[in-house]
């Protein structure tokens, strides 16, 4: 249970709203009273973090990675953007390692 909880805190820390902090934790704790899984519920709260929209960047981005995340569309597009630029960014720092 409480590793559900810092699950849920997570998610809702990405997210950045106490709401749905509230919200997750009480289907956590509520999980086991309908014979649910409190883990299952957390990873749901996970996924349920990739479909929430977000209210904005903070700070653009510069480089390339400014670039693909101008580009990305949904939120998946931009976790996938974020993933592809820094898998490149870490072969090329391998690459210079063994240059």
């Amino acid at each position: 249970m409480r590793v559900a909880l810092a699950l849920v805190r997570f998610a809702a820390a990405v997210v950045g709203d106490d709401r749905y902090r509230e919200q997750w934790e009480a289907d956590v704790v509520g999980a086991h009273e309908l014979g649910m899984s409190p883990l299952r519920v957390a990873f749901g709260a996970l996924r349920a973090v990739v479909a929430i929209p977000s209210k904005g960047v903070a700070v653009a981005g510069i480089g390339p990675l400014g670039i693909a995340l101008k580009h990305a569309q949904t939120p998946r597009g931009r976790v996938l953007a974020i993933a592809v630029v820094s898998a490149l960014l870490l072969l090329g720092g391998v690459a210079m390692l063994f240059a």
